[in-house]
């Protein structure tokens, strides 16, 4: 499941830069909800445009031709189809979305996409998201809004751990190569707290859990090479003194011997 996840969280499509929205017909009509998108980090990312949701074309000033039917144009998602809309760009979420507790659309009660990240006003999602969306709709003290709490704050935590270790080898790399060896560690953690991060949408705590102890088992690692540095930092004022120790030893009976070699030449300069 978690190689699965990974393939997911790679296939990420590339945009060109979005347009200036005053170039786009659709907001000729539609401008409130072109004030709203314009703020959401859909667009100022670069990542979207109207017709990329709804179809159509957004540069057509004729209102006919651009939602006619071979232009794709869908106008509104249904409750039905916007998980599919959504999962056209963001497979991952998408994917975790359809094995949690939430994915049964006609179920009214249960939220769909937009209802925890908003259709055009969409803002960069993060763990503090999860607090104000469970709560609009699970009471606070609920056994659903504590399963969100503590994937929160496990998510948290792990990824305090990782910052900590990214500042502690960026801190000391450059005084030992040997700290390299703790970055492809590192990268593993982060890689699989990106992918815990996405299957929150599944609210498994279980695969998240999984999750959790792989990115801990490679910041362990990558704590490991650190000990190992500082140790070896610690042993490197002994091994210095060894040599020294050894070097004045040499020194010492170099000296011992060239005065026994001084004193037999005098003696035989005395006896001639």
């Amino acid at each position: 499941m978690i190689r699965t996840l990974f393939a997911l969280v790679a296939a990420v499509p590339l945009w060109a830069a979005s347009p200036d929205l005053d170039e786009v017909a659709c907001t000729w009509c539609h401008f409130e909800e072109a004030d709203d998108f314009a703020q959401s980090v859909h667009y100022l990312q670069g990542h979207m445009r109207c017709s990329d949701c709804h179809g159509g074309l957004p540069f057509e000033e004729d209102p006919e031709l651009a939602k006619a039917p071979e232009t794709g144009f869908i106008g509104k998602p249904s409750r039905e189809n916007l998980a599919e809309v959504c999962a056209e760009c963001h497979a991952g979420p998408a994917g975790c979305f359809a094995q949690g507790p939430h994915h049964e659309w006609r179920n009214e009660a249960n939220p769909t996409c937009i209802d925890c990240h908003g259709n055009h006003q969409v803002l960069a999602a993060d763990l503090t998201l999860m607090d104000e969306t469970c709560g609009s709709c699970h009471d606070e003290w609920s056994a659903a809004f504590d399963r969100g709490r503590e994937i929160r704050i496990d998510l948290e935590v792990g990824t305090e751990h990782l910052q900590r270790m990214v500042q502690v080898v960026d801190s000391l790399e450059a005084l030992g190569r040997s700290l390299r060896k703790a970055r492809p560690f590192i990268d593993d953690a982060r890689e699989v707290l990106r992918t815990a991060d996405i299957a929150t949408h599944a609210l498994d705590l279980g695969m998240i859990g999984e999750m959790l102890i792989e990115a801990r088992g490679g910041l362990a690692r990558a704590e490991e090479v650190v000990e190992e540095y500082y140790a070896e930092q610690r042993r490197r004022p002994r091994i210095l003194f060894a040599i020294w120790f050894f070097v004045l030893v040499q020194v010492g009976v170099l000296w011992w011997k060239r005065r026994d070699l001084e004193s037999g030449n005098e003696a035989d300069k005395s006896l001639r």
